[in-house]
């Protein structure tokens, strides 16, 4: 969403009236957060930002947010979901904190497509939080500018895949691009596709989230056409499997063989500790809060 300049001041007292509650230092990490994947459900925002609090807890804090129209609810009914977001109010709170911005606004266009980038970028990290990965969304890369980007991220704007990944351990920094690609493009358009990824060396793996599996063909047909002859560089993850086993399914090459689980993957990418960790819950993706229709979780302490 775009949004126009304002002059007007944030009032922060949060509280209903003759109740003063400062604007809370959790409060401004949901807005945050919010700009930064666009939307969540409940339990996304609980778990990437409500831990150790209950789940009621974080679910009264949105709706307080709410109530004083930092932010709102969208409901799809295709999917049948639920979706928080920022208002031009919410947005208004956060802006002097996001800094030098080339592009004002926020928001998705696409509710469905921006779930499943969240639950594919985002995913199993809203709980582990390693210290030794880090984020940038297409939000991000939309709103700022090239000379803004982190070092580790493609100084370019001639693609935006829907996010990037870094995974950096003593022995290496590993750089990840994710495409969420739920319907059919043009060939042309993965022909550009490829041809940036074909340039960008930065880049380590790129991993495509499949709705359709024409998609997939789609793009090794790109590949073949600019003579991409790199191999287990594109990898594919089936929406179906994803959104059944979380970061337990299938990740496939290009020729179609199995590169393990996606968990699989990723322990590989973080070294032995925490690749030792993610691989002691093999079968507990936590994934699924990414999918949770739910408004309300928990309930009230009696």
């Amino acid at each position: 969403m775009e949004i126009k300049k304002s002059t007007s001041k944030i009032n922060h007292n949060l509280g209903r009236s003759g109740k003063r509650q400062v604007f809370t230092e959790r409060d401004n990490k949901i807005l945050q957060f919010l700009w930064k994947w666009k939307l969540a459900s409940t339990a996304t925002v609980h778990e990437a930002i409500g831990r150790p609090l209950t789940e009621y807890s974080t679910y009264k804090a949105l709706e307080r947010l709410a109530r004083n129209k930092f932010v709102e609810t969208r409901y799809t009914f295709e999917q049948n979901f639920s979706s928080w977001i920022l208002t031009d109010k919410g947005f208004e709170a956060i802006r002097a904190g996001l800094g030098d911005l080339c592009e004002e606004g926020y928001g998705s266009e696409n509710h469905w497509h921006d779930r499943n980038v969240v639950a594919f970028q985002l995913g199993e990290w809203a709980t582990h939080q390693f210290p030794i990965v880090t984020h940038f969304g297409e939000q991000e890369m939309r709103r700022r500018r090239v000379d803004y980007y982190p070092p580790w991220v493609p100084n370019s704007k001639d693609h935006r895949p829907d996010g990037y990944t870094r995974i950096l351990t003593g022995e290496k920094e590993s750089v990840l691009a994710f495409e969420v690609e739920l319907w059919a493009k043009s060939l042309a358009t993965y022909e550009t596709t490829l041809r940036f990824y074909d340039l960008m060396k930065k880049i380590s793996r790129v991993y495509w989230l499949i709705g359709d599996p024409y998609v997939k063909d789609l793009v090794l047909r790109a590949k073949a056409c600019i003579q991409d002859t790199s191999q287990n560089y594109h990898l594919f993850v089936d929406l179906h499997d994803y959104l059944k086993s979380g970061w337990d399914a299938q990740v496939l090459n290009e020729r179609s063989e199995r590169l393990g689980t996606f968990r699989e993957n990723m322990q590989g990418l973080c070294g032995d500790s925490y690749g030792k960790y993610l691989g002691n819950i093999q079968g507990q993706s936590k994934v699924s809060v990414h999918y949770d229709t739910r408004k309300v979780l928990g309930k009230k302490r009696t």
